[in-house]
């Protein structure tokens, strides 16, 4: 604890003590004080108990006097009188407690006194009320033995018997009349004077007797008692003292009660201060000594005084090692001087600093800490420094950890937008300055969706990466390249010297990627499109350059994809043309704009019509006529191509049967089919039932899919194509030697049908590399059992060299244009005998 002695003022005499022990006699005075005030209330309690028993008894008194009349228990009374003189000797014994002794004294003896002389009245009335009660018993005797023994007539008999009845009558009743009595009485005297009966005399005597004794019972019971008002008289006077008692007390314990506690809430106050540093003191060190956090204290020359267990265990020092050393041992050096010195300028102020120090370890290993440290002033004297820090590596780590997350892609770890956005903000500026190009190349891998919908997404992660791989290779170090969508990256080339270093990157790139890519054991062969932009040359700021790629890469996609484009202001017309497209194509159907033509395909030897090609048409009330290798693009790209193919399907099976109904030997309709639609997992259960709907065999429709896009996803392309076939679709490959297709693949397609793309058809028969490739196509097919379809025939001397090469089918504007539904049936008609 001499550790922080410093912290601690000097001792002072501690006067509280004595405070508490004048507080505890004043709490013991209070005490005793309520043990009195509580005799009191006890002893209240108990007089009024008396008083009221005493009350209680004085009425037995009283009910006993009217009670005369019956044969009363005089064991009851004579208990009450003994009951009554108890409870007075009790008071008796309490008058030498009493603090009002001597009107108490006066009080009680009145009412023993009172008392003493009820008692006597009620001996007197027990003796007399039991010689009248004798006396009516004896009168009753005679009065039988009378009329027993006839001594008397009747009429006398009769009288006697009434007096009887009058005397008790008179006992009950003394407000009944005694004058008949005394008359009957009378009567029996001078009857006696004449016959001298003896039990006549007796009765006149009892009777006589009996008059007096009533008279004598009647006047005790009206007789005036002074002992119930010498009771009220000691209760009043009780009740009077107690009260007083009671409330002077209650004024006396609320007097203490309020000095005690003003002079307990003094005695915490001044506790409170006395302590105040030695409370200090200790929660300063149970804080120290238990913190998760680093704790350092310093000396006014900075020089350590002190250090927790945390401090040794997070520098590996020993105590020893950095007491009395300057806190400076743990600097790393990562921090500049410049730091330094704002924090000791900071401290000589006075004031208290925060930050962050990246300090050293024992074994030279570096962390993070984060630090606040407070001057510590006595009698405005600095006498300390207090240190207390936490180590904040593993937030350090995360934070650089989420920092990267936020600005990398976590597939491929390579930039993301928001990394490569920042990037520019900062060098666009630098470039300009400098006078230098730089060229931003958006990058789109097309019918990428294919792989997830049809391998999985793992696959189509991995491919990404392999995809990252593959950029990289090709960049110099200074060049960045990042992920900034699902299938799209992102390529900066700085300090180009012409526009065509990003063509050459670009080109590099796109031949890159023709050979396949084996990716968990799939051969993937998909093709790149690229947008280029150039800075300063098409905007000065990366949210314009960012646009004008992206249009350029929607330009390499309308262009057949597998190319790259570099931006003209004329793209950012296109665009919103394209725009006005996508937004117009999304209520095309409802509208009923879209609609179907139809070209023959004829034998070329016979001149008949064999099939139909389905082409569809839109025409917008707004846009006009929009072709349809610019509407399906877009089309494709939206998913909108979905809707649209199946109304296609449907209204092409449904013309077909109207056509074959004029002209029975028309073979096929062929409908051409986008990628898109062929990827769709619905789309076979789609067809089957339109074509169940419609009522048409399956193998009266050829499936037209281009060679390009099959090839795109070879293995998915032939499971689905396999399955069509086995459900009695016909498949033909639509312009045929324009893309990539392996001979090796062609042959385990599932296809009965090779058309001969029109750009080989346009030259024939003059260019000779034309009239080689078709004459190449139309053999390849016959040997692998095709049928095979030139299409764009528009001379006569493409027909003719086209029938010399044995090829079977043709169409196009030589024979006739395509036509809407109308138009072929007058056509069908006219031809058909």
């Amino acid at each position: 604890m001499n550790k922080f002695e410093n912290f601690t003022t000097k001792n002072k005499t501690d006067t509280v003590y004595v405070l508490i022990i004048f507080f505890i006699v004043l709490i013991s005075a209070l005490s005793l004080y309520l043990i009195r005030a509580n005799s009191i209330i006890q002893s209240d309690t108990e007089y009024k108990k008396i008083i009221s028993e005493l009350h209680i008894l004085n009425k037995g008194f009283d009910n006993f006097f009217l009670k005369s009349t019956t044969f009363n228990n005089y064991d009851l009374i004579n208990k009450n009188i003994k009951d009554f003189e108890e409870k007075l000797e009790i008071l008796s014994t309490k008058n030498k407690n009493t603090v009002f002794k001597d009107k108490y004294n006066d009080l009680l003896n009145r009412l023993k006194n009172d008392f003493k002389d009820k008692k006597n009245v009620i001996e007197s009335f027990k003796s007399e009320n039991a010689l009248l009660i004798s006396s009516i018993h004896y009168l009753n005797k005679l009065n039988e033995l009378v009329s027993k023994e006839r001594l008397l007539d009747k009429k006398d008999i009769d009288l006697m018997q009434k007096t009887l009845s009058d005397i008790m009558l008179y006992y009950i009743n003394t407000s009944f009349l005694s004058k008949n009595i005394s008359a009957n009485v009378k009567y029996f005297s001078n009857l006696h004077e004449k016959n001298k009966l003896n039990e006549l005399k007796m009765f006149i005597a009892h009777a006589n007797k009996s008059i007096q004794r009533i008279d004598k019972l009647s006047k005790i019971k009206n007789k005036k008692y002074f002992l119930n008002d010498s009771i009220k008289n000691l209760e009043l006077f009780l009740n009077k003292k107690f009260t007083n008692a009671i409330y002077n007390g209650r004024i006396v314990v609320v007097v203490l009660l309020i000095i005690a506690f003003f002079f307990l809430a003094a005695l915490l106050i001044m506790y409170k201060r006395t302590l105040k540093v030695k409370d200090d003191l200790i929660s300063f060190t149970t804080a120290v000594e238990n913190s998760y956090n680093s704790i350092v204290i310093t000396d006014a020359e900075k020089n350590i005084i002190y250090v927790n267990d945390i401090v040794l265990k997070e520098t590996g020092y020993e105590k020893h090692e950095l007491l009395g050393q300057n806190p400076r041992i743990l600097k790393s050096g990562d921090k500049s001087d410049e730091f330094y010195q704002e924090m000791h300028k900071s401290l000589d102020k006075g004031n208290r600093w925060e930050g962050e120090f990246i300090n050293k370890r024992k074994d030279g290993t570096e962390f993070y800490e984060k630090a606040s440290i407070l001057p510590i002033f006595q009698d405005s004297k600095l006498v300390n420094y207090l240190a207390v820090k936490l180590n904040i590596t593993d937030y350090i780590i995360q934070q650089q950890k989420v920092k990267h997350m936020a600005y990398h892609d976590s597939l491929t770890s390579l930039p993301n937008r928001t990394n490569v956005e920042e990037y520019l903000e900062i060098n666009l500026p630098i470039a300009k300055r400098n006078n230098h190009k730089i060229a931003i190349l958006f990058i789109d891998i097309d019918n990428f969706k294919t792989i997830n919908d049809t391998l999985g997404h793992d696959v189509g992660d991995d491919f990404i990466k392999e995809c990252a791989k593959m950029l990289r290779s090709v960049l110099r170090k200074s060049d960045i390249l990042a992920r900034i969508g699902g299938d799209e990256f992102l390529i900066i080339l700085e300090s180009i010297d012409t526009n065509y270093s990003a063509a050459d990157v670009s080109t590099k790139i796109i031949d890159m990627f023709q050979k396949p890519i084996d990716v968990k054991n799939n051969k993937l062969t998909l093709t790149l499109s690229i947008g280029i932009s150039i800075f300063p040359n098409d905007a000065d700021n990366y949210i314009t350059l960012f646009k004008c790629a992206d249009m350029a890469l929607y330009k390499a996609k309308e262009s057949g994809k597998n190319n790259f484009q570099y931006y003209k202001k004329k793209l950012s017309v296109n665009m919103h043309g394209r725009l006005n497209i996508e937004q117009a194509l999304k209520g095309a159907l409802k509208k009923d704009e879209i609609f179907l033509v139809y070209q023959p395909k004829y034998n070329i030897a016979s001149k008949e019509i064999v099939g139909f090609e389905t082409l569809a048409r839109w025409e917008n009330e707004k846009l006009g006529l929009i072709p349809p290798d610019k509407f399906i693009t877009i089309a494709e790209s939206t998913n909108d191509i979905l809707e649209i193919g199946l109304f296609i399907f449907k209204k092409a099976c449904i013309d077909f049967k109207d056509f074959r109904e004029i002209n029975t030997n028309l073979q096929t309709i062929s409908i051409n089919i986008s990628t898109v639609q062929l990827y769709q997992d619905s789309f076979i259960k789609d067809i089957m039932n339109i074509i169940d709907e419609v009522g048409i065999e399956a193998s009266s429709i050829i499936l037209e899919i281009t060679e390009t896009h099959i090839m795109k996803n070879i293995f998915y392309s032939m499971r689905v194509l396999n399955e069509l076939k086995t459900l009695g679709f016909s498949v033909s490959i639509d312009d045929f030697g324009t893309g990539y297709s392996s001979l090796n693949y062609l042959k385990q397609l599932p296809i009965n049908e090779l058309k001969i793309d029109k750009s080989f058809i346009n030259d024939l028969p003059y260019d000779l590399n034309d009239v080689a490739i078709s004459k190449a196509i139309i053999s390849l097919s016959k040997n692998m059992g095709y049928v095979n379809v030139a299409e764009g025939i528009e001379t006569t001397e493409q027909e003719e060299f086209l029938l010399s090469g044995g090829c079977e089918i043709g169409q196009g504007y030589l024979f006739c244009k395509p036509k809407i539904k109308d138009e072929i049936i007058q056509i069908l008609r006219d031809k058909t005998p």
